[in-house]
């Protein structure tokens, strides 16, 4: 990349996992630590908002002093997650961030969650710089929170569909729970799915006529949910010691619906657009079904297909730091006597993302 960045230091607390890293100037990871939350938000079936605040506080002022540890030299820039998310977890991190940039005298840039995962495909772990990115990108982005295509295009950042209800891997989630998989759902139905047969169970496969490139999972998973009751297999994997056949069909057959309502857009969106690249990210990208399905797309069409790194596909602070590197060189900083949290997007598409002071970018 030329080294035309600065070495920044990256804060992530959308949710139940404080990140934090430094990321240099050529876009090589010097840190990236995380502190899971899994083991306290378990017992509850899912996140609690109050309980990731907590856990945020105490966790963040050692994972920054271990990265700067290990950074190879000072850092000069601070990026922050700002939104969207928990808005107690949003306004740890923010708080943190802006008093270490304000006391030693250090740009801040406030990033959009999705604005890293975005990005996170351009990044490796293995020491390698970060990949420039190309014109023209369909990026999907699947997680528990989110699931949408975009069009990244010369710095812009345009949404072309979104889920109208449940996102992708809340879905996982749900169903997971349901048959007492426990929490987080997602690793543990790709686990089960490999064993199962895809056509096993019949699963809707909802299509919004007025938005095709829009999905919907609500139906989908209360198929599943209701398929689950139906067979009395409510806790089932929590009871049984070896999961049924029927249980492993079922995590075969609502994955492959999943992975076929997240790439069903993807045919159309590609022949209209003519990306150079396509890559996905979020947790759900993780799923080695939608890994696979994308990497044959790409290869049966001759499009270039990029993945991130399964540690990167969950939430990490390697992005958010790359994403505001970014931003910075577009000419992008934030007051930290202002800068605040916010729940929902911090850049709103479709359209070019808007800075926290409501300049574009």
């Amino acid at each position: 990349m030329g080294n035309i960045l600065l070495r920044i230091l990256g804060i992530e607390t959308s949710c139940d996992e404080s990140a934090v890293a430094v990321v240099d100037g050529d876009g090589r990871v010097e840190a990236s630590l995380l502190s899971s939350q899994i083991e306290a938000h378990g017992p509850f079936g899912g996140v609690v908002p109050e309980l990731a605040s907590r856990e945020h506080l105490k966790a963040l002022p050692f994972l920054v002093e271990q990265a700067l540890e290990g950074a190879r030299g000072p850092v000069e820039m601070v990026a922050v997650t700002a939104g969207p998310g928990l808005i107690g977890a949003l306004l740890v991190g923010v708080r943190f961030a802006a008093a270490f940039a304000w006391g030693r005298n250090l740009p801040l840039i406030a990033v959009d969650h999705l604005e890293g995962h975005l990005v996170s495909s351009l990044l490796s772990l293995d020491g390698e710089p970060a990949r420039s990115e190309p014109d023209r990108v369909l990026a999907l982005v699947a997680s528990g929170g989110h699931s949408s295509w975009y069009l990244m295009d010369r710095g812009s950042r345009i949404r072309l569909g979104r889920t109208r209800d449940d996102a992708a891997g809340e879905s996982f989630d749900k169903v997971a729970q349901v048959l007492g998989l426990g929490y987080p759902g997602g690793p543990a139905i790709d686990t089960l799915a490999r064993r199962g047969d895809s056509s096993g169970v019949p699963l809707p496969r909802p299509r919004l006529k007025d938005a095709p490139f829009d999905f919907s999972f609500s139906g989908l998973k209360s198929a599943a949910v209701r398929w689950i009751r139906e067979h009395e297999l409510v806790d089932a994997a929590a009871r049984d010691e070896e999961p049924s056949a029927l249980i492993l069909d079922l995590a075969a057959s609502f994955e492959a619906a999943v992975v076929e309502q997240l790439l069903t857009p993807l045919p159309e969106l590609a022949a209209i657009h003519n990306p150079q690249l396509v890559t996905a990210s979020g947790g759900v990208a993780a799923n080695s079904l939608l890994r696979n399905s994308l990497s044959k797309w790409g290869r049966e069409h001759n499009i270039e297909t990029l993945l991130p790194a399964p540690a990167l596909t969950t939430d990490n602070a390697v992005m958010i730091a790359h994403a505001g590197q970014l931003a910075h060189s577009r000419g992008r900083f934030d007051d930290p006597r202002r800068l605040d949290a916010r729940a929902r997007e911090v850049w709103q598409p479709p359209g070019m993302r808007r800075g926290m002071n409501g300049a574009g970018v």
